[in-house]
């Protein structure tokens, strides 16, 4: 009998505990709609940059091996990759208007960086002359590719880069 009693007087004490706790909800809720901290700050979002940002750090200091460089022929990467002379052309034609639009665009943004510098605008004068070597940079990687089809040679450097570009009479 008296472990009934207890068993009882807990169920009392639980549903009164129960009864205290549902006369607070709408209060709970009422501040909680007003004082919701967790969503003032974004607290989601904080929490999935900060485990993007670990992410990128770890994979910026962790090392990794470099992937095995293919050393092969012009006539064997076009037989890999199943391109037809077409194709080829196409590609060829591509990457040289590619380099020629590129080119373009930072030979203008490099006249605009004259006028940015001559006006004293030396902190849009930074940013334009970063995006202008950015630019000059992707119009000699497309030209670069567009000589090693030309060439139909792969492995070219530099140096064969500008002996295609400026010529030496032989």
């Amino acid at each position: 009998m008296p472990e009934e009693k207890q068993v009882k007087v807990e169920q009392v004490a639980a549903k009164k505990q129960e009864i205290v706790i549902k006369k607070r909800g709408p209060i709970k809720k009422l501040f909680k709609s007003f004082v919701d901290v967790k969503k003032w700050m974004s607290y989601d979002e904080v929490v999935t940059n900060t485990k993007t940002t670990i992410g990128l750090f770890r994979r910026l200091i962790s090392y990794s091996k470099p992937e095995a460089i293919r050393h092969e022929t012009y006539e064997e990467a076009v037989a890999r990759l199943g391109m037809t002379e077409a194709q080829l052309l196409n590609r060829k034609k591509a990457f040289l208007y590619s380099a020629l639009v590129y080119g373009a665009f930072a030979l203008v943004l490099f006249i605009y960086l004259i006028y940015l510098l001559v006006n004293a605008y030396f902190f849009a004068a930074f940013f334009d002359l970063i995006l202008a070597c950015l630019l000059f940079l992707t119009a000699y990687l497309e030209h670069f590719w567009y000589m090693q089809m030309q060439k139909k040679k792969l492995g070219c450097g530099f140096q064969d880069w500008l002996n295609f570009i400026l010529p030496r009479g032989k």
